[in-house]
């Protein structure tokens, strides 16, 4: 038998949001308690803000609302960097900034937006994507997915989900007529400027290559 070599996993994701001073203060606060838990520490207790965000599920710990959000309460990590500013053009919002390349935990990410940006979610849904990779090419620990958050509910994709539904389709004719001449199509960037770039030597790229390089 072949020797068996470690691999790691890793889940990875960048992404940023508007909000309001008063929900950054509220994540702000989240990620402090984040910190102290996982120090082994005990955080000072919530404000009356954070509680109303975070019920608490057990009335005697008032941090259980929050931990509930983590599949493991005992392990209260969101896996990611924290920054945030306030844009020049638009001083009365906060940006926040969430990055990881190692441990990005998308379920917790989206409860904590859920949780604490209720104002902002009520005018407009927050979304981000992550990926998944391996440092070994094993089969299956390549992917991906998406989440949707709004004011009253989460909605996630996988790219395993997106791979099976589209094989469960009957057969690619079944879904040429969503597309233009059998190729899938990002609206925002149509294949006729993409061929016309081609033909113009303007450029190599493949189409979503190329869709990709216009959205930087």
């Amino acid at each position: 038998m072949g020797k068996r070599t470690m691999a790691d996993t890793y889940i990875q994701g960048s992404f940023s949001f508007s909000c309001t001073h008063a929900e950054l203060a509220l994540i702000e606060e989240a990620f402090e308690a984040s910190y102290a838990f996982m120090a082994e520490d005990t955080p000072k207790d919530p404000s009356p803000e954070f509680l109303a965000a975070f019920p608490p599920v057990n009335p005697d710990e008032p941090w259980s609302g929050f931990l509930a959000i983590f599949a493991d309460p005992d392990f209260p990590d969101f896996g990611v960097e924290f920054a945030a500013e306030n844009p020049r053009d638009r001083p009365e919002l906060s940006t926040v900034c969430l990055y990881s390349t190692t441990d990005f935990q998308p379920d917790a990410l989206a409860q904590l937006i859920r949780h604490c940006c209720q104002e902002t979610l009520r005018q407009a849904p927050i979304g981000f994507e992550w990926a998944c990779s391996c440092s070994r090419p094993k089969v299956g620990e390549f992917g991906g997915g998406a989440c949707a958050i709004f004011a009253d509910g989460m909605v996630f994709k996988t790219t395993g989900a997106v791979l099976n539904d589209m094989l469960s389709r009957k057969s690619h004719a079944a879904t040429a007529a969503e597309s233009r001449n059998g190729w899938s199509e990002d609206p925002e960037y149509p294949i006729a400027d993409w061929q016309a770039e081609v033909a113009n030597d303007d450029t190599r790229l493949g189409y979503w290559a190329w869709v990709a390089a216009g959205r930087v």
